[in-house]
């Protein structure tokens, strides 16, 4: 991390939401109870949710109020298990970063994404809502880059390691990227994907840097890449 980093720790830590994770997990919870029924999801769309015209004429409130929506809509199934999923990546996450980095990293991203939705609207004039479902995208790959080789069972069966379940996701996001689709056009979808994006590459590069990496991912790929030729080489030779 850069020195200027440590000193806004230094200086701004004691404002950080120790156990972020919960809170934000409990947030998700009342999200998804609103959004079951059509008086809620009334009550977040018209006054809650992120929408670019309405913050900047002076509801401000809708910058964190936003959070409330969950990673799965849908059945009690699906958002029980999407929200359990989410608080056991960002647990972990969380603890590997730290308070205040975490604190950093999860209102970053959100706050890049309403950015993104805010540009969009100076674009187009179209007042589309931000929804924070990229930002759940942008803590699952900081736990990617953290824990690459950690092994999950996905869907409690099968093991797959965790870094195969983010290049998948990411070629999915690209391919979104480049057909540009969803509901506000490609504009919409390339901005937003953008915005997730933009925190996932810059905690790459200062985890990479900080444990001897290059900084270039592509050169970091193709080293590892190398590396593993060699490694696979060298059993070879003992068989």
């Amino acid at each position: 991390m850069s020195n200027w980093f440590y000193r806004m720790k230094f200086k701004y830590q004691r404002f950080a939401i120790p156990n972020l994770a919960v809170y934000v997990s409990v947030c998700f919870a009342v999200g998804y109870m609103l959004l079951s029924t059509s008086v809620g999801s009334s009550l977040y769309l018209n006054w809650l949710a992120f929408t670019p015209r309405e913050v900047l004429h002076g509801q401000i409130w809708r910058i964190l109020t936003a959070i409330l929506f969950p990673p799965a809509t849908g059945g009690i199934f699906n958002a029980v298990l999407g929200i359990l999923i989410y608080y056991s990546f960002a647990t972990s996450v969380e603890k590997m970063m730290g308070e205040f980095e975490y604190n950093v990293y999860f209102f970053g991203s959100i706050l890049i994404g309403e950015l993104g939705a805010v540009i969009y609207y100076l674009i187009t004039g179209t007042n589309a809502p931000f929804l924070p479902m990229y930002t759940h995208f942008a803590v699952f790959m900081a736990l990617a880059i953290m824990y690459a080789d950690a092994t999950v069972l996905l869907f409690f069966l099968v093991p797959v390691k965790i870094k195969y379940i983010a290049l998948v996701e990411v070629l999915m996001y690209l391919y979104q990227f480049v057909t540009g689709g969803g509901i506000y056009g490609p504009l919409y979808t390339r901005i937003s994907i953008i915005a997730a994006f933009i925190p996932v590459i810059i905690f790459y590069f200062a985890t990479n840097r900080h444990h001897g990496g290059s900084g270039n991912i592509f050169k970091d790929i193709k080293r590892s890449i190398e590396t593993r030729k060699r490694q696979k080489e060298w059993r070879d030779q003992w068989r």
